[in-house]
């Protein structure tokens, strides 16, 4: 889907973080950093918006990392960090969250999406109480029960699957949803930062030791964040077309890939974002499972 001037702000609050981060307290180079970036953003608005909206964040993290002068490899190295390390505590305490029951798929799959829940900045001092508790609502939230069963039947049928990560932190609680399908998965990782997506640095972290997925580890080889075939390396457009099924996390993952046929895919996200929630008819901050076709 192409990005559009709803996508401004978010995109802008982007920018305004990259020159935080990568500036490293020097005021003239936020500034700057800043100030480039909001201009990339309004060369898209004369331009029409021709691309998705993470490949305007992409533009933006290259337009920093270029203008710190490598100062910074990796702007969210920290929050990614602080991600992990919460969500594999919450882990420890999943037996106390109301309607988690780890031999249902959908519960082990609202999990998978929960934690697309936590804004793991809220809770850079981990608390673990006041996490929990916003997790639990992604045991409430509603849910179509069809997709669910038909998203089962398919990885229960694929004998292939390419698993797209998302964010750090909501990586962890993939696991326990891909665990069944190990000897059929192949995981897919971001190759460069792209804010706070799993590479593959943050991969054993995470819970996802070298031996996990029988298919191994496949980089997009792009700092994209999300899925844009023309920038993607070829080992992942080659397990990308071989792939039975694609499970794709995430929001952006969506936005870059919502209008291919070449694969089945299952687009599993939080609805966050109003252009999102509008191209799909859907309530924000919903649970969506989305198979194409």
């Amino acid at each position: 889907m192409k990005a559009c001037l709803d996508c401004l702000p978010c995109l802008a609050r982007n920018a305004i973080d990259l020159s935080r981060k990568s500036a490293l307290g020097d005021a003239a180079l936020e500034a700057e950093i800043a100030r480039s970036g909001l201009e990339i953003l309004g060369n898209a608005a004369t331009d029409g918006y021709p691309l998705p909206p993470p490949c305007y964040a992409r533009k933006l993290m290259d337009n920093a990392l270029a203008k710190s002068g490598g100062r910074v490899q990796d702007p969210w190295t920290r929050e990614k960090a602080i991600s992990t390390e919460l969500a594999l505590k919450l882990m420890e305490r999943l037996d106390e969250i109301p309607g988690w029951d780890p031999e249902s798929f959908e519960s082990r799959l609202r999990l998978a999406v929960a934690g697309n829940i936590l804004d793991f900045s809220i809770y850079a001092d981990l608390d673990i109480m006041a996490a929990m508790e916003t997790m639990a609502t992604a045991f409430t939230k509603p849910i179509d029960s069809a997709a669910v069963a038909e998203l089962k039947r398919r990885m229960d049928n694929a004998k292939s699957i390419l698993w797209i990560f998302d964010n750090c932190g909501e990586a962890v609680f993939d696991r326990l949803l891909m665990e069944p399908y190990r000897k059929k998965l192949t995981l897919a990782v971001r190759g460069r930062p792209a804010f706070n997506d799993v590479t593959r640095d943050e991969l054993e972290a995470s819970g996802f030791p070298p031996d996990f997925a029988k298919g191994g580890v496949v980089s997009n080889d792009d700092g994209v964040p999300g899925m844009v075939d023309a920038t993607c390396g070829e080992k992942f457009r080659t397990a990308f077309s071989s792939a039975d099924l694609v499970v794709a996390k995430g929001q952006a993952n969506f936005e870059t890939m919502n209008e291919r046929t070449d694969r089945p895919i299952a687009f599993l996200f939080l609805a966050k974002c109003p252009v999102v929630c509008r191209a799909i008819g859907a309530e924000p901050k919903t649970i969506q499972v989305v198979l194409h076709p």
